[in-house]
């Protein structure tokens, strides 16, 4: 009985959950210019946040950084900008931290 109500509930929270996609979706929240070099961001992105970086097709780099239900709740892509790097990011919902602007630096612009 137990189990199947369990089951029941997580059928219905899934949809809920959002995905890389659906966040990526959504306009970014905020777009920034670092002089380290994109490799050098997007493995302290990752680092920091127990996340995988993931090549992407237009040539950048994504770090989705997920709760603890495994719903993606913001997106960095790090694209390679001359010899420093762009970030952009997108946030659905949940804290957003600040240690991601120490592997961005501090040297970063807000674009």
């Amino acid at each position: 009985m137990i189990r199947a109500v369990t089951m029941a509930l997580a059928a219905l929270t899934l949809p809920a959950c959002a995905s890389t996609d659906k966040v990526l979706s959504k306009a970014p929240k905020g777009e920034f210019y670092s002089e380290s070099p994109a490799a050098e961001v997007a493995y302290c992105l990752a680092n920091k946040n127990n996340s995988t970086p993931m090549p992407r097709a237009d040539g950048g780099t994504l770090i989705a950084i997920k709760n603890t239900y495994g719903a993606v709740g913001t997106a960095f892509t790090v694209y390679p900008n001359g010899e420093g790097s762009r970030i952009v990011y997108h946030h659905q919902f949940g804290p957003f931290g600040v240690i991601w602007k120490q592997c961005v630096g501090r040297n970063a612009i807000d674009i």
